[in-house]
């Protein structure tokens, strides 16, 4: 990973990172070919956290080859209170440039700069076996809940300060984009790419 650098993502990045988010997934067993698509509407979402959308490019040719997206997120209890969080996703790598530590890069780069901009904590739908190196632990620990009242080893969270989620339990509500994007128009995106 020597020849890599992150930095925050540039327009001029936009159409390199759809194409590498599309090529990361599209073999990938549990996803839904919606990833590309929604990587292109967060970045006009009121919940798009621009200062974390970095990329990975190779130093000597300036090749995007990886990509981590955050959006803000709440975990509302059932008195109505809220508290903000953040959900991230995708992490997009090239599939030639996987396992080489660039997500992992991206991943630990973002988590310290989310700490240091003072979020509360991080929570998101991923590799249960994957995300616990980071500090991840299944949301029920916390009891926090899918906005659906569900739980199970992929919903996890990451307090971003000592008792930062302390008291906090609830639903995660998490930008509508991420459940509400159609298979056509994902189709027809991809096949732009």
């Amino acid at each position: 990973m020597k020849n890599i650098v992150l930095r925050l993502e540039r327009p001029s990045d936009y159409r390199a990172v759809e194409k590498l988010t599309y090529e990361a997934f599209k073999n990938a067993k549990h996803s839904d070919g919606d990833e590309a698509l929604l990587v292109h509407k967060l970045r006009g979402a009121p919940s798009f956290v621009s200062e974390l959308d970095f990329v990975a490019i190779v130093k000597d040719g300036e090749k995007v080859v990886g990509n981590i997206v955050y959006a803000r997120s709440k975990v509302v209890e059932p008195d109505d209170r809220e508290w903000e969080t953040l959900t991230f996703g995708p992490v997009s790598i090239l599939p030639e440039y996987q396992r080489q530590g660039i997500g992992s890069a991206l991943i630990r780069h973002t988590l310290q700069l989310a700490r240091e901009m003072s979020f509360r904590a991080v929570i998101i739908f991923g590799h249960k076996n994957y995300y616990p190196r980071f500090g991840f632990k299944e949301a029920s620990v916390f009891r926090i809940t899918t906005a659906g009242g569900e739980n199970f080893p992929a919903f996890m969270a990451l307090p971003l300060h000592e008792g930062a989620l302390d008291g906090v339990h609830g639903k995660l509500i998490c930008d509508p984009l991420y459940y509400s994007l159609e298979k056509e128009e994902s189709e027809a995106f991809n096949a732009k790419l």
